[in-house]
């Protein structure tokens, strides 16, 4: 499964473009009720109000997480124990106590920041994504701050719309933490029952302890997070957008979790959640350019093609790109003229070596001779929502 999965990894294509010729084909003629297809002016997107809905308290989860289990090797008054129906660690009552004040006090501090950390991680995943012009959280502060409004968790949709317009957003980007998780996992009874003897086949062993190292990687303190996220629209007010999403992430196996590990690990939960939306997100802010220049193999099998985007727009490495035809087409019946849209069989793949700031190689793959031939100067592309 290891192997077929590595495998199965794309990787960006390199060009050596000093074995390529230039490609004459003849450039598109483009309509000019088409042309208004290539504007692609990056939208400005405000990233605000994170409402905090959480009820997190660190403390009970450990006592529901503890309570029925088993004293094992105790380790500074501390230890990791399993019994029938419960799993966890287990402390004195002394132990117990002192982690339950320390835990209580984190738990405040953690609650006071969180909105700020995944506003702040929203952000970061919208810029790394790119066709977008992002307003930080700073500025963001400074307009609720103008308006005499406060960043509390009680502006609602409606307001931030209307403070969108005043500012020139296009979307506005919101949501909500609704819950964070703390539970101890423990996989040592499994673990057993796959390390108790050969099965006699050498395949079966090797897949019983690939999932041994699996389920040990899974052992500790597991963070969870849900979040929702949700994308409006300030000309109609409309929401565009709305996913719930979850993501979790290990912190150890540590008795007594300190509070940067806990930080941490809220926070990186909350960005492995945030992976989730991607797709959807990058449909809203799309890369778009055309093709500049063609260079073909000597033998005509193989294409290069030049756009006009590069890593200041947000390109990268292995990014693959739509490429589309455009059409007039009038109505037979009223007259009237409108650009019809084509998207071509055939996708452009960013090259890992050729990626300029404003400009970028791509390998040309079609199914076919014939759909290789399609490609032409001037066509508009656009990247693909990324996965």
């Amino acid at each position: 499964m290891v192997l077929f999965l590595i495998a199965g990894c794309a990787t960006a294509p390199k060009i050596d473009l000093t074995t390529f010729v230039p490609d004459r084909t003849q450039k598109i003629n483009i309509p000019p009720i088409c042309k208004p297809k290539y504007d692609a002016p990056l939208p400005l997107v405000a990233v605000a109000n994170f409402t905090n809905n959480t009820t997190f308290d660190f403390a009970s989860v450990v006592q529901s997480q503890v309570q029925g289990s088993g004293e094992r090797t105790a380790v500074g008054g501390a230890a990791v124990g399993v019994a029938p129906g419960a799993a966890g660690v287990v402390w004195g009552a002394r132990e117990r106590s002192r982690f339950q004040t320390d835990a209580q006090t984190i738990s405040r501090q953690v609650n006071a920041r969180l909105s700020e950390s995944i506003e702040d991680g929203v952000t970061d995943e919208i810029v790394n994504m790119g066709g977008a012009k992002v307003y930080t959280r700073k500025e963001m502060g400074k307009i609720f701050s103008e308006q005499k409004f406060q960043q509390s968790g009680m502006v609602d949709d409606a307001t931030l719309v209307s403070l969108g317009r005043l500012r020139g957003v296009k979307y506005i980007i919101t949501g909500s933490v609704n819950n964070v998780d703390l539970k101890w996992v423990s996989h040592e009874s499994a673990r057993k029952g796959l390390t108790r003897g050969g099965s006699g086949s050498f395949a079966l062993d090797l897949i019983g302890v690939a999932v041994a190292a699996g389920l040990e990687t899974q052992e500790g303190w597991n963070i969870g997070t849900e979040l929702t996220l949700r994308v409006l629209d300030v000309e109609s007010g409309e929401v565009l957008f709305s996913k719930r999403m979850t993501g979790k992430h290990i912190i150890g196996k540590t008795p007594y979790p300190n509070y940067d590990a806990l930080i941490g690990g809220i926070k990186k939960a909350a960005g492995n959640s945030l992976q989730q939306a991607r797709p959807e997100l990058s449909k809203y802010f799309p890369i778009k350019g055309y093709i500049t220049m063609l260079k073909q193999s000597p033998d005509g099998k193989q294409k290069a093609a030049r756009v006009s985007m590069g890593e200041k727009q947000g390109i990268k490495a292995g990014n693959v790109l739509y490429v589309y035809n455009f059409e007039e087409v009038e109505d037979p019946m009223s007259g009237k003229k409108e650009c019809d849209v084509q998207r071509l069989p055939v996708t452009l793949v960013v090259s890992s070596d050729q990626l300029q700031p404003n400009a970028s190689w791509a390998m040309v793959e079609a199914p076919s001779p014939a759909h290789l031939q399609m490609i032409k100067v001037g066509q508009l592309v656009e990247r693909k929502p990324l996965p």
